[in-house]
C-alpha cells in the first residue's frame, strides 16, 4: 500500500506570513494568512488576549500614552491623555483601582500627545501645549520650552522637534536640566524644503530627525562645543534622502535598527533604517515585502495614526485598515526569528485583531515589562496584554492560519488522503482542520479536532475546572473527505477562549495517473 504514496511533503519548519506571493509559489514554512498566531520556534501557537486594567475614564477618545518610572521614588504610572466634553485631560493609573486626574491643566482635545520622560520628569507635548509632571504636581506652559511636537531625551538633553512657526526647527535643552532652554540652542534641519519634522529615532550614538521625504541624524557629543554654531556645520548628517516617515508613532528602536512607516509610491511600507542607509537598491531597507497584501489595506488617509512598540522581541504596529479612522488590526513581527534564506532576508511576521491600538505603552508597573494599549474607539479603557487568558476584552479570540498550497505534481491531480499532525493536548479548545482544492474560495471542514487529550487521573481531577485531557504533545491523523486535484490548501481555525499549538505535519497523498487527470 506504501507504493501508491508518493513522498510525503513534511512542514517542520514555520516562518511566518507571505500575502505578497501566490500561495501556490510559496516556499515551505510560509503561510498566506497568520491571525491571531505567532508562526515562529518551529510552531503555530494562538496568541493570548487582553483586559482592561481599570474602569473606563469616560466615553471618549484617547490622545496619548506613556509608562511613567521614578526610579528616585520607586513609583510607577500609567499616563493617559483623553478628550473631555470641552478640554482633554491627564489621568494616571498607580498599578491598582482606576484612573484619576492630574493637575488643572486642560489640553487641546484631539491633539496627538507625544511623551518622554527627562531627568525623571514625564513631558508631554501636542504642539499648542506642553506639560511636565514629577510625580506630583503637573506643570502646565513651563516659561522657555517650545511647544513642540516631537520630544527626545538623549545624551541628557532634552530635543524637541517641530513648532507650528517652525516646522524643521530642532530645540534642545541644557545640559542635564530638561526644564531650561536657551533661545540660541536651535538647529533648523534643511529649511525650506517643503517638508516638516515628523518624528525623532534614537540609535546606539546618533539622535535621527524624521522628516517626510528625508532623515537626518545628530553626531558629536563634545559637552561644552555642542552649540548651534557646531551641530549646524559639523554634527548634523543626511543619512537618507528620497524617503522618510509618515507616522511619529510608527518610529520602533529595537536596540541596533530602527524601523519605521514611510510611503513610497503605491503603498506604505516599513523601512529599515540600518538596511535602508546601506541597500544597493532603492527598496532593499523595505522590511514588509513579505506582507506587501496587507500593507495595501491600510487607509492612506489615516497614515498619521498609525502606533508602534517594541517589547524586547516582538514589534507590534496598530494599523487602520479599509475605510476605518481608527487602528483596527495590529501587524506583529517577530524580530528574534528573522533569517537569510538561500541568500535573502526572511521576516517573521503574523497579524492580530481584536486589540483596537490607539497608543502603546511598555510597563513594569505589574512586575513585569508587557505592553499596554489605549482603546483606539471610544470605550474611554487601558488594556494590557495578558497571557493568562485567550480573550480580547472578554470576546474569544479566533485564530486563523492558511497554509501554502501544496502540489505533489503539477501535470497530474492528486487523491489527498491524510493528514498527520502534532499538538498540544490539553486545553478545553477544538481547532477545525479545513482543506480547499485548487484555490477554491470556500475551504471544508475535515475534521473538528479535540485540543483536551487524555484526561488527568481521578487524584487530581477537580470537578467544574479540570480538562478532559493532559497537558503532553500528541498526534492526530486526518483523513481528507474526497479531495481530489492538483493544488492542496489547509486552514487551521480555532474560535473558543483556549490555547491552541500546533507543530510539525505531513501531508500524503497519491499522485493519479495522466489518463486520469
Amino acid at each position: 500500500m506504501s507504493q501508491d504514496f508518493a513522498k510525503p511533503i513534511i512542514e517542520s519548519r514555520f516562518i511566518g506570513l507571505n500575502d505578497s506571493d501566490p500561495a501556490h509559489l510559496l516556499r515551505s514554512g510560509m503561510f498566506q494568512k497568520v491571525e491571531n498566531a505567532v508562526v515562529s520556534d518551529n510552531a503555530i501557537e494562538k496568541v493570548t488576549g487582553s483586559t482592561a486594567v481599570a474602569d473606563s475614564i469616560a466615553a471618549k477618545a484617547f490622545n496619548g500614552l506613556a509608562s511613567y518610572e521614578k526610579i528616585s521614588a520607586s513609583s510607577k504610572y500609567l499616563i493617559a491623555s483623553i478628550n473631555g466634553a470641552s478640554n482633554a485631560q491627564l489621568y494616571q493609573w498607580t498599578g491598582s483601582g482606576n484612573f484619576s486626574a492630574i493637575g488643572s491643566a486642560n489640553l487641546t482635545n484631539s491633539s496627538r500627545v507625544m511623551f518622554e520622560t527627562a531627568n525623571e520628569y514625564l513631558f508631554g507635548f501636542n504642539g499648542d501645549e506642553v506639560v511636565d509632571y514629577d510625580g506630583t504636581t503637573v506643570t502646565k506652559n513651563r516659561a522657555n520650552v517650545p511647544l513642540g511636537y516631537y520630544p527626545a531625551w538623549f545624551h541628557n538633553y532634552l530635543f524637541i522637534g517641530k513648532t507650528d512657526t517652525f516646522p524643521s526647527r530642532l530645540f534642545w535643552s541644557a545640559l542635564g536640566d530638561p526644564t531650561t532652554f536657551a533661545g540660541t540652542d536651535l538647529v533648523d534641519m534643511n529649511p525650506g524644503d517643503s517638508d516638516e519634522i515628523m518624528g525623532l529615532g534614537k540609535l546606539q550614538d546618533e539622535l535621527f530627525v524624521f522628516k517626510r521625504n528625508t532623515i537626518w541624524s545628530i553626531t558629536g557629543w563634545s559637552g561644552a562645543t555642542f552649540d548651534a554654531t557646531t551641530i549646524a556645520t559639523q554634527n548634523t548628517n543626511a543619512r537618507l534622502v528620497g524617503y522618510g516617515c509618515v507616522a511619529p508613532e510608527s518610529i520602533v528602536s529595537i536596540g541596533n535598527d530602527i524601523y519605521f512607516l514611510s510611503f513610497l509610491g503605491k503603498n506604505p511600507v516599513i523601512r529599515s533604517l540600518r538596511k535602508t542607509q546601506y541597500a544597493t537598491t532603492l527598496g532593499g531597507g523595505i522590511v514588509s515585502k513579505q506582507i506587501e497584501g496587507t500593507m495595501a489595506t491600510i487607509n492612506k488617509a489615516q497614515l498619521g495614526i498609525v502606533a508602534g512598540i517594541f517589547d524586547g522581541r516582538f514589534v507590534y504596529w496598530a494599523i487602520p485598515t479599509g475605510s476605518s479612522t481608527v487602528n483596527n488590526y495590529i501587524l506583529v513581527l517577530d524580530t528574534w526569528s528573522t533569517r537569510t534564506i538561500d541568500g535573502e532576508t526572511v521576516y517573521a511576521w503574523s497579524t492580530m485583531n481584536g486589540k483596537n491600538a490607539s497608543h502603546f505603552a511598555i510597563s513594569t508597573i505589574s512586575g513585569s515589562a508587557i505592553p499596554y494599549f489605549t482603546d483606539s474607539g471610544t470605550k474611554g479603557e487601558v488594556y494590557k496584554f495578558d497571557s493568562s487568558l485567550y480573550s480580547d476584552d472578554g470576546t474569544a479570540i479566533v485564530m486563523d492560519v492558511r497554509t501554502r498550497d501544496y502540489m505533489l505534481d503539477p501535470t497530474r491531480d492528486t487523491k489527498w488522503k491524510y493528514l498527520y499532525l502534532k499538538f498540544d493536548s490539553g486545553s478545553a479548545g477544538t481547532c477545525d482542520i479545513k482543506a480547499r482544492i485548487d484555490q477554491a474560495v470556500d475551504f471544508e471542514t475535515q475534521e473538528n479536532m479535540s485540543l483536551a487529550g487524555n484526561s488527568p487521573g481521578l487524584d487530581s481531577f477537580i470537578l467544574n475546572t479540570s480538562v478532559l485531557g493532559g497537558a503532553q504533545t500528541s498526534s492526530e491523523r486526518i483523513i481528507f473527505q474526497h479531495l481530489t486535484g492538483k493544488m492542496l490548501g489547509l486552514q487551521f481555525y480555532e474560535d473558543s477562549a483556549n490555547a491552541c499549538k500546533l507543530y510539525d505535519y505531513e501531508i500524503y497523498g497519491i499522485a493519479r495517473g495522466l489518463r486520469d487527470a
